[in-house]
């Protein structure tokens, strides 16, 4: 993998970044632009989250906070400062990102293609518009629910998938058995801190039969990818463990224990996916069902997914968060092939029973430390502190990342988790 130099002089060009508290840890993100660029943090200091960590920023870079400026204002601030390039890594942040980049004749994701990759219905019509297979779906708004309530009643079929229009990591995706389900769901989740929401069911994509993804794995996987001058790239297929009720992501792992035939046939599809949001740079994380008729994509999300630069890095060598600096800068970065794996690496979040609603001990932590392979934990919600299944991805109890030999020992690590660290609650 190379680069072409971004300034001979050598000094490092400057990189804005949109800062989101959901998003990347800062230190991983300092730790990834050394030698690559200064970072100019863009923060909104509107939400409560970031106050704290603006003071904190200051620290390691300029900081521009854009609370309540327009768009217009917002652009000239970040101007002034003269960037080079400007980057997200928050799906919540593109849109805003892709904004500011247009007024800035910055590289980065159209308003188009940034809408595309955050609205599920969007993003399900540009599948379907470039021949790929979707579910059907179906927009549920408070303004017409009416006349969406006729149709759903009259043309879908169950189980499905309800999920807010707009959102990631799993929060507030919930399955549904019949249309009474789906209408006492939807009053129950349609608002949220005060704001009502759309939301969109899908029909439910169906499980092989067979384990594709690997005994005793899910049957999806994600592919890792980047996009230089509009050519896809592809760094890794990155497996799962089954998830906890109802769609909470409880484990990755890099490289996944697909056979080769549907690892290309998975990746075909991948690349199928990116080119129908008319991405022409950055990085994606595309998920991908593993179905009795072949790979059916879920989602594609426009950034980087969590935990992947720690597994790609441990599996590959390859620095994903440098690697996306140095295509915001525009830099051409080439991979030739994807990068092979000298090892096996894996991310579990350890999700709480969904009827918790408090943890009040986490037992086994030590124990569970000891376990060869095992690099780090990291408690996510203690003694103490609430926990609710709507948090999806975020809200596990704690996370364990790792090296293991193969596939048999990542098993091994997995059922050690289950039999060594008990999680109680209220």
């Amino acid at each position: 993998m190379n680069a072409s130099p971004v300034d001979a002089s050598g000094a490092l060009p400057k990189l804005a970044y949109v800062y989101h508290p959901h998003s990347f840890a800062t230190l991983s993100l300092t730790d990834a632009s050394r030698g690559v660029c200064d970072l100019l943090w863009i923060v909104d200091t509107s939400q409560s989250e970031v106050v704290s960590m603006a003071r904190l920023l200051r620290k390691f870079g300029t900081t521009v906070d854009v609370a309540g400026l327009t768009l217009d204002e917002a652009a000239s601030i970040v101007a002034e400062h003269h960037p080079q390039g400007i980057m997200a890594l928050a799906d919540d942040s593109l849109r805003w990102t892709a904004q500011i980049a247009s007024r800035l004749g910055l590289a980065f994701l159209t308003p188009e293609t940034a809408l595309r990759l955050t609205d599920k219905h969007a993003q399900r019509e540009a599948l379907d518009d470039a021949g790929l297979t979707v579910p059907r779906s179906w927009v549920i708004t408070e303004q017409d629910a009416a006349a969406t309530w006729s149709r759903i009643e009259n043309e879908a079929s169950f189980p499905g998938v309800l999920k807010p229009r707009r959102g990631e990591g799993s929060r507030d995706t919930l399955p549904v058995g019949s249309l009474d389900e789906l209408r006492t769901l939807w009053e129950l989740n349609r608002s949220a801190d005060g704001q009502v929401r759309d939301f969109v069911l899908e029909e439910y994509i169906p499980d092989s039969p067979e384990p594709v993804g690997g005994a005793g794995f899910a049957g999806y996987v994600s592919v890792e990818s980047f996009v230089c001058g509009g050519k896809v790239t592809h760094l890794a297929v990155n497996g799962r463990m089954p998830p906890a009720y109802p769609f909470r992501e409880t484990g990755f792992f890099i490289p996944s224990a697909l056979d080769p035939e549907h690892e290309l046939a998975v990746l075909e599809v991948a690349g199928k996916a990116v080119a129908a949001m008319g991405v022409d740079l950055g990085c994606l994380h595309t998920e991908i069902k593993l179905t009795p008729s072949g790979p059916v994509v879920i989602e594609v999300n426009g950034r980087i997914g969590g935990g992947v630069p720690e597994l790609l890095e441990a599996a590959t060598g390859v620095r994903l968060l440098s690697l996306a600096m140095r295509l915001a800068l525009g830099e051409t970065v080439v991979c030739e092939e994807m990068p092979p794996c000298s090892r096996l690496a894996f991310l579990f979040y350890v999700q709480a029973p969904s009827k918790l609603r408090m943890v009040t001990a986490v037992e086994g932590l030590a124990e569970l430390r000891k376990v060869p392979g095992v690099d780090e934990i990291v408690l996510n919600r203690g003694p103490g502190q609430r926990v609710d299944w709507r948090e999806g991805n975020h809200g596990h109890v704690f996370s364990v990342f790792g090296t293991a030999t193969d596939h048999d020992r990542l098993r091994h690590v997995n059922d050690l988790i289950a039999s060594l660290v008990r999680i109680e609650g209220e």
